[in-house]
């Protein structure tokens, strides 16, 4: 597990760590310095947004985001829509991009970031796959042009901007609790919600990991549920991308047993992380949350396989191990092409497996 140590108390910690005898590695020794370093590219970006454009060469803010879909949408009507599901604690708008060819027997893959918003590697990522979906569409295999692509790119847009503003370590929503802000999105979907106590979320509205008064409670969630269960489409692939970890997991979170259909799942995931090793050379490790991170109860994956029954739920643990939630900006494009790889050879993996009549999670006829 990673900790948080502020300065003055770093050498305490290590001499309590030491004294116990338990291991221990020192991951980053000045976090602030990363965070001022990172400042300076922030003022770029800023310029970026005065003049509304867009790349990947840096982090970008809410509007330039924001800019880039409705851009999108303009230079492309026949493929793009761009779409505003909710508001968020504040006020802001929870837009959506939709890809479509608008074939009518399309399934549909929903796609979102920054449901954490310290993690700006995944709103970046998911900018650049819907970047890269829309102008290179007609040149994409079927598996791609077969399917509707929601795209969320910021789920957590209040959180998002905090993090900019405020406090760059921000992980949770704005919304106020008693003397407490903030609900941790990731803990706020409704299947598994508070099971396993405090090791699956926390009922402590200061706790980062505070799951909410009750499901759904949030209006970002909320809205999640709203359009992948009114939509009308038939979804069959989930993917919420995060930081850091170079992992792919799928349910469950909140219990260590298997979910029904673990083995497609692994299959499926072990696909992606070939495809992302054969790119760029990293290893994604494959697995359930449980396997490979810890108890996570209410989250975005448990509930889109078991409620709203999208077979292929996972969540994407993006780079990097070495900076954490500050992946230097010259990783951005090389990550997400790795992930765009690997969610590719998802969609072939997904359309073999339904032309099987071998698969127990292939579409019903």
């Amino acid at each position: 597990m990673d900790i948080m140590v502020e300065g003055p108390q770093s050498s305490q910690v290590a001499g309590m760590l030491h004294e116990r005898e338990i291991p221990f590695a020192i991951a980053i020794g000045d976090l602030s310095a990363m965070i001022e370093k990172e400042q300076d590219v922030n003022k770029k970006a800023r310029r970026n947004a005065d003049s509304g454009t867009m790349d990947w060469k840096s982090y970008h803010r809410l509007e330039v985001i924001y800019a880039f879909m409705d851009d999108l949408a303009a230079l492309y009507p026949y493929l793009c829509s761009v779409s505003v599901i909710g508001k968020s604690v504040e006020g802001r708008d929870l837009r959506m991009l939709k890809i479509s060819n608008g074939d009518s027997g399309n399934t549909g893959v929903w796609i979102d970031g920054s449901i954490h918003p310290r993690e700006w590697i995944s709103a970046a990522v998911v900018t650049y796959l819907a970047d890269q979906l829309v102008r290179t569409f007609h040149e994409q295999p079927d598996s791609v042009t077969n399917k509707d692509w929601y795209i969320l790119p910021v789920l957590n847009p209040d959180g998002y901007e905090y993090t900019h503003t405020d406090d760059r370590m921000w992980r949770k929503n704005r919304a106020q609790y008693g003397e407490c802000m903030g609900v941790d999105l990731n803990r706020n979907f409704s299947y598994g919600w508070g099971e396993k106590g405090e090791e699956g979320s926390s009922e402590d509205p200061c706790n980062i990991f505070y799951r909410g008064p009750k499901p759904f409670s949030e209006p970002e969630t909320a809205a999640v549920k709203k359009v992948i269960l009114e939509s009308g489409t038939d979804f069959k692939v989930f993917l919420s991308l995060h930081s850091y970890g170079e992992v792919i997991i799928f349910p469950w979170g909140y219990t260590a047993d298997p979910c029904p259909d673990y083995v497609e799942l692994l299959e499926g995931g072990t696909a992606m992380a070939k495809a992302i090793f054969d790119t760029s050379g990293h290893t994604y490790k494959v697995g359930s949350t449980k396997d490979l991170m810890y108890y996570a109860a209410g989250t975005s994956i448990d509930w889109s396989y078991a409620v709203a029954s999208i077979p292929y739920s996972y969540m994407i643990e993006l780079r990097g191990k070495t900076h954490r939630f500050l992946l230097p900006k010259e990783e951005i494009i090389s990550t997400a092409k790795e992930t765009m790889s690997g969610i590719t050879r998802l969609m072939d993996f997904v359309d073999k497996r339904c032309r099987s009549t071998q698969s127990c999670v292939c579409p019903k006829s």
